[in-house]
């Protein structure tokens, strides 16, 4: 497995201690063992041989709202953390920011570009921040045509005197962002379904690694998202949805969207998880 797979597996294990009591364990990966045919990822079976439970066939898959997406999350957050460490002890103690970098900036650039982009912010922002005061209040700069803001978050004590980054989507990207994720749950539903149709016993799951957030609280929205020819098995077929955000392939936080039979158009706080401790 990969290592964000293998770490998206190993917190949908932790959920599923908290959430049902029982200590699993990937058992084999048919993935791996099948290459002539489609297959799941991994089957985690319960460490308890005499635990009623049953196994799990699970299947893993990144959504993006856009055109390189990963690589964007990444290279921005190094640029701010870049950015905030040369800006410490120039920034007001009493305050914390977000730097808003719009993607074309990050990906559609080289790396010479983004170091001067790094030290020119750098001179830029302790003047401006000076002059944001309140919660909210933000200063847009244009750069090479494309706006960057700066927000005041106001007061945090543990964030006071820092600059963390505010992720940001291209413009027109709502359509891409559907036609993403729905490309998503058409390549792993059906090998999920065709599990459960073949191993009645099984339960099945899908972990949605979002590296932007976005899609972490859906709504109603779930119908739009998920392809029509797919609506009813979806219901009735995929017992646990999973939506983790990631970083650098490392599981942030996780909730759980689909529950057996329940599907939260609010994920409750006892189905949020974040700290996950067996990663890479």
């Amino acid at each position: 497995m990969k290592r964000n797979e293998e770490n998206a597996c190993n917190a949908f294990i932790e959920i599923l201690r908290k959430i049902k009591g029982v200590e699993y364990y990937p058992e084999r990966w048919p993935e791996k063992e099948n290459r002539n045919t489609q297959d799941v990822e991994v089957i985690l079976a319960p460490i308890d041989k005499d635990e009623h439970s049953p196994r799990i066939a699970v299947e893993h898959t990144i959504v993006e709202a856009h055109k390189e997406q990963i690589a964007y999350v990444n290279q921005s957050y190094d640029i701010v953390e870049k950015i905030n460490q040369r800006c410490q002890g120039k920034l007001p103690t009493n305050r914390c920011f977000q730097l808003v970098i719009p993607p074309a900036l990050v990906t559609d650039t080289n790396k010479e570009s983004r170091v001067q982009f790094v030290e020119e912010m750098s001179n830029w922002i302790p003047d401006i921040a000076e002059t944001l005061t309140t919660d909210d209040q933000w200063y847009p700069q244009l750069y090479n045509g494309h706006e960057v803001l700066l927000i005041c978050r106001g007061s945090y004590s543990e964030l006071n005197g820092k600059i963390g980054r505010m992720p940001t989507r291209p413009r027109e990207a709502d359509k891409e962002k559907q036609d993403r994720f729905q490309r998503a749950i058409e390549e792993k539903l059906p090998k999920l379904i065709k599990y459960k149709e073949k191993e009645e016993k099984y339960e099945t799951a899908l972990l949605l690694e979002d590296v932007s957030g976005i899609h972490y609280h859906l709504g109603n929205r779930w119908s739009e998202l998920i392809p029509n020819q797919y609506q009813l098995e979806f219901q009735l077929k995929i017992d646990y949805v999973v939506i983790f955000i990631s970083n650098k392939e490392k599981m942030i936080v996780g909730g759980v969207w689909k529950e057996k039979k329940q599907l939260y158009l609010e994920i409750p706080d006892n189905r949020r998880f974040n700290k996950f401790r067996s990663q890479q």
